[in-house]
């Protein structure tokens, strides 16, 4: 009866590089369709109840849930973030968006590599979900994994040595700002270099001109969220879990 578990603010996410040093995965990645179709491969209720196994959430979003409540309506911002289409399963939207990405790019065949650390107890069935789900699906694609240690891998991360990039974030208060503060142009954490000048702007507006309205502010952030959430320019993957 002493054993309790809380959701933490903590969303696994993949990060993308936006400005990988090969041309043609650079393409790739920056191509709408291929992020869409990969994130609607994942089927995170799969993923959290059997792959992970351990009473981690489904993410709707980029931010986490439980985190912040709407000032006008008590809503969570989770909650209305989300945006239809972009993070529930959907085999066959996934394909059509896969075929119309190639058709934009040219190609027929897409090779990319996930970097991850090896030292976190997620990252093999994580990764290994994610290599199956998208092979067995998609037609002319590989994913290689490169697992190594946490201090290597943030490293790499940190250079952009990576094509896909098994990320993620924890808040430290009760504010939406502190995951939507990760995509704005060159922040450190935004390993990607993913860059938004619409995006930008509201957080901006968000945090100055309208800082001290509440409601405001708030409907900057849903729409700054709406963004990345639209665009899959971070996948969520799952959201932790902690056991006391």
């Amino acid at each position: 009866s002493d054993y309790q578990q809380y959701p933490y603010s903590y969303n696994a996410f993949l990060e993308y590089n936006y400005k990988d040093t090969s041309a043609q995965n650079r393409k790739i990645l920056n191509n709408k369709n291929i992020r869409l179709a990969l994130s609607l491969l994942i089927n995170r209720p799969q993923l959290t109840k059997k792959v992970l196994g351990n009473g981690s959430l489904v993410p709707n979003g980029f931010v986490a849930k439980d985190l912040a409540a709407d000032p006008a309506n008590g809503k969570d911002f989770a909650s209305e973030q989300s945006v239809p289409d972009t993070v529930t399963y959907n085999e066959k939207l996934a394909k059509q968006y896969w075929n119309k990405g190639l058709k934009q790019l040219g190609v027929k065949k897409v090779s990319l590599s996930l970097l991850a650390a090896n030292d976190d107890p997620n990252t093999s069935p994580v990764t290994q979900y994610l290599e199956a789900q998208w092979s067995k699906v998609l037609p002319g694609f590989n994913l290689s994994i490169r697992a190594i240690p946490s201090k290597a891998s943030s490293t790499e991360a940190d250079q952009g040595n990576f094509d896909l990039y098994l990320s993620g974030w924890g808040a430290d208060f009760n504010d939406p700002i502190s995951f939507l503060q990760i995509p704005e142009t060159g922040t450190a954490y935004n390993h990607g270099k993913f860059s938004s000048p619409q995006y930008d702007a509201l957080i901006n507006k968000a945090q100055n001109q309208d800082a001290n309205n509440p409601k405001k502010r708030w409907q900057d952030l849903i729409a700054a969220a709406k963004i990345v959430n639209g665009n899959q320019n971070f996948t969520p993957l799952y959201q932790q879990v902690t056991a006391y």
